[in-house]
């Protein structure tokens, strides 16, 4: 059964003397029949019993109609008992009268407490009853309690209420009647603001669609055309639909640039919230086409990560080649065409995802340089006679046979000379602070509680020698040690072979596309952890750390693009 509700602020009693006598001040409404009011929320209840029954009166009572009016009839009465006296002659029953008691002397802070303390009251009653609607009455109270009001009804709203009627009884003197008068649409501005700056934010229409659901057929046409353009946008970004996004981008651009009001108050109200637009969608729709980055940007900036890393993995590929960064020759670009037309592929995704190189010499140097770092390297340490440059011709000489050599990077030898060093002098590792031991710090950092726990010198080194031997794996090698830089940039191993088999060439210095490559991969990998529901974690466990992550990858991508 439906139910209605009525929200208000209970004005005092006006009151005049007539020859000595404390009379009631009269008001005659002209769209109330009857008798006239004799108190100013009166009016209000008494309009909706016009149309339809009112099952519960919530009402804010401050401290001053909580005191007493001059005697009425030789009776003292409060402003709050005679205003009840009054409303239950159209409302008799007392249990559809809820008092709240209004400080309105307290703090900003304690007006907030009473907002939510009043909506849990009404939320109570409600509960999940869905056939509940609220009417609020503006009319009583200071200047600044329509606001709180408004705030209330906000917040009731968001919580699932219905809201229908917003009244005001517009007093016009003595001699004119007043008028009650409903003002939804001054409270609907809240909605249009809300939707404008849900559009800008998230690029969602849902709050715009409830402001314009039932103004559709009175809109002009730029009008409607922009909204149009809004939700395909809203549409494409939800579906994620890369073809979708062009026409998207284009028509939003348009509907934009070309908004033009006519003197329609629902075109002048968009015209206050259009620079705004404007401004926030520079980036992404103007110039007037789609640029991939721009849009993996925005839905960075919007959390749209999913739609962000769907974007990246699909497109990126393409982006490489349409920009000149992959090279390929026409009889090579026609036969990748044409594979990747079989698979119902893009053809530079295809490349990426389905070409395998021939031979796995990178691979194989990586699984050489791991294994020989993790079974090998801690034996020859612990000879008191370690060295370094005879150490390194061992592992060239395994690398030889695939073409491969590992130089004496930075920082390789002194890691190597430092652990060294270490087992020969265990007291090194009781100042885990010491700038010494700075070359082999990311290895110290992933051992610091169990190093910690440890008080003496040769127990610490203990926990280094099971760190080779039991808990480091060897995928962990490169993480560890500079000496993997002949391969540091392990996801694009594959890529990487396809280049060195002569596959596509590259228009950009070789090393900045495998960075490129490898943080695809890297970002790939996560984009596949979410998709498949995997409960085992990728390499990003915060959103902010891939969210830098991919902001950095199109920062990369952009300042190696050629010049066109």
């Amino acid at each position: 059964m439906e139910k209605n509700i009525l929200l208000l602020f209970l004005s005092d009693v006006k009151t005049k003397k007539v020859d000595d006598k404390v009379i009631i001040s009269e008001v005659d409404y002209e769209n109330i029949a009857g008798d006239k009011t004799q108190i100013t929320n009166e009016s209000a209840l008494r309009y909706l019993l016009q149309d339809f029954p009112v099952d519960k009166i919530f009402i804010f009572a401050s401290k001053k109609v909580r005191e007493k009016i001059l005697n009425i009839d030789g009776t003292p009465k409060t402003h709050l008992q005679f205003s009840l006296e009054r409303l239950k002659k159209f409302l008799p029953d007392d249990e559809c009268f809820f008092v709240f008691d209004y400080d309105e002397d307290s703090s900003g802070e304690e007006n907030l407490k009473s907002v939510a303390k009043m909506a849990g009251v009404i939320q109570k009653f409600v509960g999940s009853d869905e056939n509940v609607t609220l009417h609020v009455d503006l009319t009583g109270g200071m200047r600044h309690i329509n606001m709180m009001m408004l705030e209330l009804t906000r917040l009731l709203e968001y919580s699932g209420l219905k809201i229908d009627k917003i009244l005001y009884s517009n007093y016009k003197g003595a001699e004119t009647p007043g008028t009650v008068e409903e003002v939804q649409n001054i409270y609907d501005l809240f909605q249009l603001m809300a939707g404008v700056e849900e559009f800008v934010n998230f690029g969602s229409v849902n709050a715009l669609d409830i402001y314009y659901r039932n103004k559709r057929d009175n809109l002009s046409e730029p009008l409607k055309r922009l909204l149009a353009a809004m939700k395909d946008f809203a549409d494409a970004i939800k579906l994620c639909h890369y073809g979708q996004f062009s026409a998207a981008i284009i028509n939003l651009h348009d509907a934009v640039k070309d908004f033009a009001p006519t003197d329609d108050v629902e075109d002048m109200l968009m015209e206050k919230f259009i620079a705004r637009i404007r401004k926030d969608y520079a980036d992404l729709i103007f110039p007037r086409r789609k640029d991939d980055l721009r849009v993996i940007r925005w839905c960075l900036d919007n959390d749209y990560l999913q739609q962000a890393l769907i974007l990246y993995t699909e497109r990126i590929p393409e982006y490489l080649g349409e920009h000149g960064v992959i090279v390929l020759s026409a009889e090579q670009m026609k036969n990748l065409k044409r594979l990747a037309d079989k698979d119902r592929l893009q053809p530079f995704f295809y490349l990426f995802s389905q070409i395998k190189p021939q031979g796995k010499s990178l691979d194989e140097g990586r699984k050489i340089f791991c294994k020989t770092i993790k079974n090998d390297t801690w034996s020859a340490i612990k000879d008191k006679t370690f060295n370094f440059d005879e150490w390194l011709a061992i592992l060239n000489q395994k690398l030889a046979p695939l073409n491969l050599h590992c130089p004496d990077e930075k920082d390789f030898r002194a890691q190597l000379e430092t652990l060294a060093a270490i087992v020969k002098d265990p007291k090194l590792l009781l100042e885990l602070s010491s700038p010494e031991l700075n070359p082999v710090r990311k290895i110290l950092a992933a051992l610091d509680e169990e190093l910690k726990s440890k008080k003496w010198g040769n127990e610490r080194v203990k926990i280094l020698s099971k760190f080779f031997n039991n808990k480091m794996v060897d995928d962990d090698v490169p993480d560890y040690f500079t000496g993997s830089g002949f391969m540091k940039y392990p996801k694009a191993l594959k890529i990487h072979e396809l280049l060195n088999e002569g596959v596509f060439a590259v228009s950009i210095p070789k090393e900045n596309f495998l960075s490129i490559v490898d943080k695809y991969f890297r970002i790939k990998d996560e984009r596949n952890h979410s998709a498949h529901a995997r409960e085992d974690f990728g390499e990003f466990r915060t959103v902010d750390k891939l969210r830098r992550t991919m902001r950095d990858a199109i920062g990369e991508i952009e300042a190696n693009l050629p010049a066109q």
